[in-house]
């Protein structure tokens, strides 16, 4: 009716669209001028998106396509504008991509803006590329099946060079070339990303792979940390293992329409990529499914990942999937679809490499049923065998988010509120641990003390926070003090070790496969002395598969065949090696073999007895002995001082308390000195004068009246009398009737 204003012409009609937004069209990156080291300056074209949310920065320290499995490094809103600095590794190099990201949280992860690499640092640059490379070689690889060349260089001597990029270009036989002097026209197929390697192997060039048979022109270039590089340098030019461990996981927070996928990393030199298979039947062999659909992704609802490994540590790689292969009695028959909540999927990853050779029979295959976790209000099965050193079996669930362990002193069932067990666990485990777990405190932060008993549970939580906090399988255990501390105690002992001459100056050491699954290799160890840990032995190799090694002067210059050697071999996992070890002894090349028998055991036996005892804790047991018997020594030759007192003045001493004459200085006097003269007699005369002078001295000491002070009224009459009583006279010495008669005895 007009009241709200005058309405507008119609529009439309309009269609609300749910696009992906572009990633940006450009992007550039470099140092940071005068900036921190670390410190690298990002620019990019501005996101053209109507509903954009952010700018989304990954990187890596490994060349790469896409930003797929790789965490944000950076996420700006529009209102920072199209530039940044990151703070990253310096003089490491680095990939960067980039993404927009709409309101709603998508972005094109499959062609982000890739550039790289790039060198995060500070300072200034100084314009000065690392010098030429010598020694520049290509062959091809041998023991092989063709495809791929082998580049070789001398290490840069240039303290800043931070990478080498390999350059290549076909080259024609039937045209007479003179040798380049530099890498115009040529292709960077690779990057080498520490300037401590000297060698490559190179399998492509463009995306397509090498051709057996063909000439290939080869160039390697130092960059620095500027990128300043001198391009005036030139040179002439088996089916990878299947993945051992893959685990599947319901993906948290979600309506049960996805899943999640880890595997450990393949080691091939010639990796091309992964493909990640997902189905509703086992997937243990795929021959089939792949000569008919291959690797389309429209047709397998499987994923590629051209990526080796994500981070430079190599850890296991995880994505998630959202489409699976459903239906039909065979996996032929089955047709792509996306993931649909409480059906259980078998997950598969098979290796390729740059040929196309693959494993697709007897794979290694996980199970995971995705859960509606908005709807999920049941708790994973209780663990029914776990053992201490705290290892167990994983809960078979697929939606598992982690383990809680719990860990006391007293027995316990449940560790729900008002339960009789622990509040608070010791330790929360992700879906995929570590294992064995080492329990070193329990509830309350109580330290684990020799012999005592310990109760541990473990509660299974899923991703939506449920778990059986009672009725819980609890196990118990007693810690034992073996005296000695080693880290890696929980490796099994080497059997089977056994040592022999090699050509009369080498020692070879053979021993037994450990049967333990937690041994990744062996550490072979030597001494001339007995020993009973490795710290106490000289470190002499390493081997990972084989069960021989070959000790060698080159590899511990001392080695002689003139004396005997104890020589243990010690197991190693990925974090500790077995110090407690056993050594085996081999005798001197002429002396037989062990235990012969020779005439030098006896003298040898009855040295290392005298060396028994002469150990630390001995010689400082004698030290103190002999410094007991002088203190002795000293303290009788003292008393025997003290007894040639003489024993008339101690007498005196206890009669008189007269002082000692050892401190008085007494003990000094001659024994014959003479008795002192008499007194003299004084005479009469002598006496006379002595009280005369006393009497004169009573009177009138300065020969002068004394003074008499005026009195204005009366003049005082002076008793001398009186003044004599008055002044304080010292008191007489009592007289003592004291028996001298033994004096006369002494004398």
């Amino acid at each position: 009716d007009g009241r709200l204003g005058i309405i507008s012409l119609p529009m439309g009609p309009a269609t609300p669209t749910d696009e992906v937004p572009n990633s940006p069209l450009w992007a550039n990156a470099g140092p940071y001028d005068g900036g921190q080291d670390g410190d690298l300056e990002v620019e990019w074209a501005r996101c053209t998106a109507l509903d954009l949310a952010s700018t989304r920065i990954y990187t890596s320290t490994s060349q790469m396509t896409d930003i797929l499995g790789l965490s944000t490094t950076a996420d700006l809103p529009p209102s920072e504008g199209n530039t940044t600095v990151l703070s990253l590794d310096a003089g490491k190099p680095y990939w960067l991509g980039l993404t927009c990201v709409d309101e709603a949280g998508q972005e094109d992860w499959q062609n982000a803006t890739i550039i790289g690499p790039v060198v995060p640092t500070g300072g200034l640059n100084d314009n000065t590329p690392p010098a030429k490379l010598e020694n520049v070689a290509a062959i091809d690889t041998p023991d092989d099946d063709g495809g791929r060349i082998t580049i070789s260089w001398d290490v840069s001597s240039a303290e800043d060079c931070a990478f080498y990029a390999v350059f290549m270009m076909v080259g024609d036989e039937d045209v007479a070339l003179a040798n380049p002097t530099n890498v115009d026209g040529y292709s960077q197929v690779t990057i080498v990303n520490d300037c401590a390697e000297n060698s490559t192997i190179v399998s492509s060039m463009d995306g397509i792979p090498l051709q057996d048979g063909q000439l290939y022109w080869v160039g390697v270039v130092a960059y620095d940390d500027w990128l300043n590089a001198n391009l005036d340098t030139v040179g002439s030019g088996t089916t990878p293992s299947r993945i051992g461990v893959i685990n599947a996981f319901d993906h948290a927070d979600d309506d049960g329409t996805a899943i999640d996928v880890v595997w450990s990393i393949s080691d091939a030199d010639d990796f091309s990529h992964y493909i990640v298979w997902v189905a509703d039947k086992p997937v243990t062999d795929l021959s089939t499914l792949w000569a008919a659909r291959g690797d389309d992704s429209a047709n397998c609802a499987c994923l590629k990942v051209n990526k080796q490994w994500i981070d430079e540590d190599k850890n296991p790689i995880e994505i998630t999937l959202s489409t699976a292969l459903y239906g039909g009695d065979s996996l032929l028959e089955t047709v792509p679809k996306s993931i649909m909540p409480d059906v259980e999927l078998y997950v598969t990853v098979t290796v390729h490499d740059i040929k196309g050779n693959v494993y697709l029979t007897d794979l290694v295959q996980a199970t995971v049923t995705p859960i509606d976790n908005l709807n999920d209000n049941t708790a994973p099965d209780r663990l029914q065998e776990f053992a201490l050193l705290l290892d167990f079996n994983l809960s078979n669930d697929g939606d598992v988010k982690s383990y809680e362990i719990y860990a006391a002193t007293w027995q316990f069932s449940s560790v729900s509120t008002g339960g009789d067990g622990p509040a608070e666990p010791i330790a929360t485990l992700s879906r995929t641990p570590e294992l064995p777990l080492t329990i070193k405190l329990t509830a309350r932060d109580t330290p684990i003390v020799p012999g005592q008993m310990v109760w541990v549970a473990v509660v299974v939580i899923d991703s939506s926070g449920n778990s059986f906090e009672d009725e819980l399988i609890v196990v118990s255990a007693a810690s034992i003090d073996d005296g000695v501390y080693d880290e890696g105690s929980h490796l099994p002992d080497i059997e089977g070790i056994s040592l022999a001459w090699n050509e009369e100056i080498n020692i070879l050491v053979q021993w037994h496969h450990a049967t333990s699954s937690s041994v990744r290799g062996y550490q072979i160890y030597i001494s001339a002395d007995e020993y009973s840990s490795t710290d106490d032995a000289v470190f002499v190799g390493e081997v990972k598969a084989s069960n021989t090694f070959l000790i060698t002067q080159n590899g511990f210059d001392d080695l002689t065949n003139k004396t005997a050697w104890y020589v243990s071999v010690s197991a190693i996992d990925d974090e500790y090696n077995k110090e407690n070890v056993k050594p085996i002894k081999l005798d001197a090349f002429d002396a037989g073999d062990i235990g012969s028998g020779n005439d030098g055991e006896s003298g040898e036996e009855e040295s290392k007895q005298l060396s028994s005892f002469l150990t630390t804790p001995n010689l400082l047991a004698i030290g103190l002995a002999i410094i007991a018997l002088f203190l002795i020594l000293a303290i009788v030759k003292t008393r025997g001082g003290n007894q040639r007192r003489s024993k008339d003045w101690e007498l005196q001493e206890a009669t008189w308390g007269l002082q000692n004459q050892s401190d008085a200085g007494w003990e000094n006097v001659p024994e014959g000195r003479p008795n002192p003269p008499p007194a003299s007699s004084i005479s009469q005369a002598q006496s006379s004068d002595m009280h005369a002078a006393a009497n004169r001295i009573q009177t009138d000491s300065y020969g002068r009246p004394a003074y008499q002070g005026q009195q204005p009224v009366l003049q005082p009459v002076r008793n001398d009398a009186l003044l004599d009583d008055l002044i304080e006279k010292p008191p007489q010495q009592a007289q003592q009737n004291i028996d001298t008669s033994f004096l006369d005895d002494l004398l």
